[in-house]
């Protein structure tokens, strides 16, 4: 996987391809294609980009595919809350830059101490092994009849 390819790519709500991304669709595809799943959504709409209940959506479902740490590395998911409200992410390149994608702004590699003072938590993602389907059933098991 070559980090060159997710630099630049510009913001696009709800994108999940190098045509257009959000900061959620780039931290999935990057890890995606290091073999790293976790989910691309947390199952509920995502109707615009600043919802007053999506920082707790995005804990939750993170919760559920990674652990919560204290200092990053590469490959962590740093989840920040921005100034208006906005649930921010991005991925650990290294242990001091992160991947990210903002609304103004294609992506690109930021210091992680210059967001030091919005980081709410720092996930690392469980390494899974087998296909997707097996990952997708560790989170979403069938109901019990």
């Amino acid at each position: 996987m070559n980090l060159d390819s997710f630099l630049g790519i510009p913001y696009k709500f709800k994108g999940r391809d190098r045509q257009g991304i959000d900061c959620l669709g780039l931290v999935w595809l990057y890890l995606r294609e290091k073999g790293i799943f976790i989910p691309d959504d947390d199952g509920l709409p995502m109707l615009e980009e600043a919802q007053s209940d999506y920082l707790d959506r995005v804990l939750k479902a993170l919760a559920r595919a990674a652990e919560k740490v204290a200092v990053p590395q590469a490959d962590d998911i740093v989840v920040m809350r921005l100034p208006g409200g906005y649930t921010h992410m991005g991925v650990m390149a290294d242990n001091q830059h992160m991947l990210h994608v903002l609304i103004n702004r294609p992506s690109g590699l930021t210091p992680i101490k210059r967001y030091k003072h919005h980081i709410v938590a720092i996930y690392r993602p469980r390494r899974r092994r087998g296909s997707l389907l097996e990952f997708m059933l560790t989170l979403y098991p069938p109901k019990s009849q």
